[in-house]
């Protein structure tokens, strides 16, 4: 009969222990997964920062090419225009010619010559202030683009290079949760198994 108290209280102390066993190994487990996930929280909001810094560049660079081409849209409407007056001009100037023709033929040749002179040098002259005014434009978009666009390559390599070094630490610092995680699993274990055989010995 003493025996058979002596079982009991055996058992009974052995189940707390087992239940204690459980409950110390998921702590370890779920403060191990834990860290792991606010680690991996970590990366995806560090990447998705990038992501963002990323995208918002591609837009100014997309809106700074966008604004570039209307002006330079405007400029080619202003060059319109000016061949526009220009035309309209020299209409007028036929017009004048007409009437001229009609006093005097004498009088008509001469200004024939003045006008096609005129028209000549006001050809000349427009093309002149257009080449002018254009290549100033021109170098500085074609600068301007090139600047953008090596920025833009240049942020995304930079950050391709960031995200493919701390991958490669990742794995490391992966590997050195494991086996922080596998230490403290066997120190844990190992506690319990020196309190049971303490027990024992008792």
């Amino acid at each position: 009969m003493a025996q058979k108290k002596s079982e009991v209280a055996v058992e009974e102390k052995m189940i707390p222990a087992a239940e204690e066993a459980k409950s110390e190994g998921l702590f370890v487990d779920t403060l191990w997964n834990q860290y792991e996930q606010s680690l991996e929280r970590a990366r995806q909001l560090r990447e998705s920062r990038e992501d963002a810094y990323v995208n918002a560049l591609r837009e100014v660079i997309k809106f700074n090419k966008q604004y570039r081409k209307s002006v330079a849209n405007l400029f080619e409407q202003t060059k319109k225009t000016n061949k526009e007056v220009v035309s309209g001009f020299m209409q007028q100037m036929n017009a004048r010619r007409e009437q001229l023709v009609k006093d005097e033929e004498r009088v008509e040749a001469e200004m024939m010559n003045e006008r096609e002179e005129l028209k000549h040098q006001l050809k000349e002259v427009s093309n002149q202030l257009e080449n002018l005014a254009l290549t100033p434009i021109k170098s500085v978009f074609q600068i301007i683009d090139q600047l953008e666009d090596n920025f833009e390559k240049s942020t995304e390599a930079n950050v391709a290079y960031g995200r493919e070094r701390r991958n490669a630490w990742q794995q490391v610092t992966n590997e050195y949760v494991k086996m922080a995680r596998n230490t403290h699993n066997e120190i844990v274990n190992r506690g319990k198994n020196s309190v049971k055989e303490l027990l024992k010995a008792k």
